[in-house]
Order: C-alpha cells, then structure tokens, then sequence
C-alpha cells in the first residue's frame, strides 16, 4: 500500500500543473485540482480507501472556507440596505431549493432525496464572481448588492443541507427517532454551531486587538480554527456553520487597523483545499465507473443546472421587486449568482458522507449528489464568470474599456476572496504577493 506521503505529495503536485495548465488557456484552477483527482483515482493510485482516509482534509478545508465566508459577511457600501438583500437572498436561495428539489424529483420519485438536491442548489461561489469585479474594476448597486448575496447564500445553503439530512434520515430511518426529534434536531445543530462560534470569535478577539501585527498570531488563529472544528465534531454539530459565525464575529468586531486575515494564512489554506478539491475529483471518478451511473449522472445534472439557473434569476427578481429594489438589482443580480464550487461541494461531501455507511437506496443517492454538484460545478465555473462581466456591463457597472473576451484567470482555493487595492470590494482577489502560480482556488 502506498504511503500517506506518497499519495498527498502527489495530489497537491498533479493538482499545482492541472491548474498551472488550465490557467494558461483561461479556465478556472478548481477544474484542474478535480482533474488531478480523476487521473489519480483512475491510474490507481488514489483510491476509495485512500479517500476516506483522507477525509480529514474534507473538514479542515469546509472549516477554513467557512472562516473566511464569515469574515466577509458585512460591507459599508450595503448599510441601510441588508434587509432588503436578507429578503432576496431568502426568495432566490429558496427557489433554487424548491424548483431544483421538484425537477430531481423525476429522478429520485421521493421527496426526502430530492430535497438533498435542492439543498446544495442554493449555495453559490463567489470567488470566481469576485474575480470578474475586481479584475473589470465593476463598481454601482448591483455590485454591492452581489458581494453581500453571495456570502449570505452560503449560509443559507448550510443552514437547508443540516435541515434536507435530518429529514432525509428520519424518512429512511423512521424508527431511530421520532418526527419532532427530526425537525428540531437540525434547529439544535444551527443553534449549537452558532453558539460555538460566538465562544470562540470572542476569545480569539482578545489577543487579536491587542497585537498590533495580527500575522505574529497566525498559529494562534489557525489553531482556533482546527480547535473549533474538533469541538464542533465532538457535538456532531455544522462544522462550516460554526466556522462562518467565528469568522463573522472576528471580522465584526475586529480592530478597523487590523489586517483582515493575515496573507501567510491564504498560503496554508490553499493546499489543504487543493487536496479537497482532488478528493473530490477521485471520488467523481469512481461514480463514473459505469454506463447506466454516467447516464444518471448527466441526466439529474440537466435537471440541476437548469432549475437552479432558471430559480436563481426568476427568485432575486421577485425578491427584488417585492422590496422595492433598484431596476438594475431586479434584472441584473440573478444572472450574477450562478457560479458554484466549494460550498456547494463541500456540502454533498457531507450528504454522500451521512448515507454512504446506511447502504442500499441511501448510499446511491448520496453518490449521485456528489456526481451531480461535482459536474455541475465543472459547467458552472466555465459560463458563470461570462455571465457575470455580462450583466454588469448591461447594469452599466462596466467602466469604459477595450473589449474583450473574459475568462477567468486566477481563481482562489477558498470560496470568498480577501479584500484588493484601493477599491471597496468585499469579495475581492488579493493580488499574487508570493509571486508563481496563485493556487488559491474557488
């Protein structure tokens, strides 16, 4: 059997040239990482075993990702505004949930897996979103209005995951608990995963404003992050859940001085969500083993990535129109929320994790939604971005410059960005500042 060291140095150095070679020809690093981990399960080096093995990188990078989405829940260009984003974040968020959980409903035939679906279908990326702002330099309300959504969508995806698993579980499994446990057991992971979150942001506050240079306290940071997940797990409470609140009260609360986070802790985050990303495209090769899998793959992607385009558009319009938003917001935002990658990911890791070990019915469909977003993602990183330089410059967000072609080129390994020079983007990319290959990722 192949060594651990063997098997993660190959990982992260295939993944480093899938992405250093898809970045030359414009196409997202996340699509090279996957590849990575498709070759490498179909040459037999990583295998299932290996994969779950391996798992750990599954929680530290859903831990590292949620820390940072938390921090960038909040920006000045939005103040006055968050309650009529809040409200279409809940119209689009829950109708890529219903419309995406009634279209897999023709595959599935039963709602309690169908809903698993439309949980995922909720979330969205916003790296690559990012990425199109602050390299087209877009500013005006649809792109403030944006950098808010696409944080808040991660939350509320989490949030329907924690309550589509409990329910999925107690209509496979009736006798293990009762209806009302299944309906407040999820209630009580949000609320013991926001808890945590809050301990832990408000201890890790106190050496932070005190320490003029917040880089002297990165092992600290990343030990409370590690620590955080460990405690979370002890509980079986949402790791990214609680990962999101710490990070939001650490950059709520946090001295304005401050380095939001610290440069050296990109570096590390990114091969660890490197290694999830190859985890991700090894387990995707497994599903794709045979004919009839491939097929229903392909087929319920369809569905997916059809209903939560069409729910994503026709939701922040409603939501938007209902709030008595901007016109540019109600015709723009949606078409500016279909990229999807970590989050979404990372969330039916989980799934296929929960009813993998049940066997039978339950371990399929929780393949399938990892089959389903990991394809979904592949498609959706390609056209998102396009889509988005789209329907800023028809929102008039496009400063005046010669025409060309957009295709992302630096895409960053956690899902939301840290901020850029000058301009006020929440979500922006940092610039390249250890120079080489930017692995972060999307």
């Amino acid at each position: 059997m192949e060594s651990p060291l063997l098997v993660l140095g190959a990982s992260i150095v295939l993944a480093f040239i899938g992405a250093h070679i898809l970045k030359r020809a414009g196409i997202p690093q996340t699509l090279g990482f996957m590849l990575a981990g498709i070759v490498l399960s179909l040459t037999g080096l990583l295998t299932q075993e290996w994969v779950q093995s391996l798992r750990i990188f599954v929680a530290l990078a859903l831990g590292l990702i949620g820390y940072n989405i938390g921090h960038e829940l909040k920006s000045e260009k939005i103040k006055g505004r968050t309650k009529k984003l809040a409200v279409i974040v809940v119209f689009e968020a829950t109708a890529a949930f219903a419309l995406v959980s009634v279209l897999t409903y023709i595959i599935t035939a039963e709602w309690h897996w169908a809903v698993l679906f439309g949980s995922v279908a909720s979330a969205t990326a916003p790296a690559a979103t990012a990425d199109v702002v602050w390299e087209c330099d877009c500013e005006g309300p649809v792109t403030s209005s944006l950098m808010f959504v696409l944080a808040a969508d991660d939350v509320a995806a989490v949030i329907l995951t924690n309550a589509a698993i409990s329910y999925a579980l107690w209509v496979y499994s009736p006798t293990t608990t009762d209806l009302m446990s299944a309906l407040l057991t999820p209630v009580l992971k949000i609320l013991g995963s926001a808890a945590i979150g809050i301990v832990f942001g408000l201890l890790f506050l106190i050496p932070v404003n005190r320490e003029a240079d917040r880089g002297r306290l990165l092992e600290l940071e990343l030990g409370m992050v590690l620590l955080l997940i460990g405690v979370v797990q002890l509980f079986e409470f949402s790791d990214i859940f609680a990962a999101m609140v710490f990070g939001f009260v650490v950059g709520r609360y946090i001295d304005e001085d401050k380095e939001q986070v610290p440069v050296m802790l990109e570096k590390i985050m990114s091969p660890v969500v490197m290694v999830f990303f190859v985890l991700v495209g090894a387990r995707m090769a497994h599903l794709l083993t045979t004919a009839t899998t491939l097929v229903l793959i392909l087929v319920t992607a369809a569905l997916y990535l059809g209903g939560r385009t069409l729910a994503k558009y026709v939701g922040t319009r409603a939501g938007a129109t209902l709030v008595g938003d901007m016109p540019a917001v109600r015709k723009y935002l949606g078409t500016c929320l279909l990229c999807q990658a970590g989050v979404a990911l990372g969330l039916s890791f989980i799934i296929e994790e929960q009813f993998v070990t049940l066997g039978g019915r339950a371990a399929e469909i929780g393949g399938l939604v990892l089959g389903v977003v990991a394809v979904s993602t592949m498609v959706l990183e390609l056209i998102g971005p396009l889509a988005v330089k789209h329907s800023l410059k028809a929102a008039n967000e496009l400063p005046d410059t010669e025409e060309t072609l957009f295709l992302p080129h630096e895409i960053v390994l956690y899902d939301l960005p840290q901020e850029h020079h000058n301009v006020d983007r929440t979500l922006d990319t940092p610039d390249d500042r250890a120079g080489g290959l930017n692995t972060r990722d999307d």
